[in-house]
């Protein structure tokens, strides 16, 4: 029995010569290197593709953005907006010549709003007791204050008559303030709209 046991000991030892001299042949360096990256670049390159197509952004939900809107309304410039009068024939304002000297001026207003409006317009009168503006006709042009709203500019001529002027209350030659408009707006009622 020892003698056989010592047969396959030193069988077994041949073999492992015969095997590490005919073996695979020892690489080098930089073939290991190389492939190792291959392992690598196979190994990623389905990862990278199937983490493409799962992170591709989907549509899972649509809703509404809603918003409360009030009443607009803008007045084109109103800090360049005046009415400059200047002396007319009392006759063109439809008076007579005894309420001279007699004064005409306009503005053209623009206006933009989102509803159905209408303006109305108020003169105060500078100077107290002083007024040099005696009686006064203040008045929208063919008598239209209303405008649609929703479409944008929409233009207003405003119009302002003087007669009995008390000129002679100011001594001053040239352009001077005597009173100030007031613009207001609000919504047509159901029967203006009608109207």
């Amino acid at each position: 029995m020892k003698n056989s046991y010592r047969i396959i000991v030193i069988g077994m030892a041949v073999l492992g010569v015969v095997y590490a001299s005919t073996g695979p042949a020892k690489k080098t360096k930089e073939e290991k290197y190389e492939q190792t990256e291959k392992c690598l670049k196979s190994s990623t390159e389905p990862e990278k593709k199937a983490k493409k197509e799962w992170y591709e952004p989907i549509d899972i939900c649509k809703f509404p953005v809603l918003m409360e809107v009030g009443h607009f309304v803008q007045l084109k410039e109103c800090h360049k907006r005046e009415i400059k009068l200047v002396q007319v024939d009392c006759e063109s304002i439809g008076r007579d010549g005894g309420d001279f000297p007699c004064y005409k001026g306009s503005d053209v207003i623009k206006v933009r709003t989102n509803f159905p409006a209408i303006l109305n317009a108020s003169l105060n009168k500078s100077g107290g007791d002083e007024d040099m503006l005696k009686n006064v006709n203040l008045y929208w042009e063919n008598g239209v204050n209303t405008i649609q709203g929703g479409v944008g500019w929409e233009e207003l001529t405003l119009c302002l008559e003087a007669w009995d002027v008390e000129l002679y209350k100011y001594a001053v030659v040239g352009t001077i303030g005597v009173g100030e408009i007031t613009i207001e707006v609000s919504p047509l009622d159901e029967k203006q709209l009608e109207d």
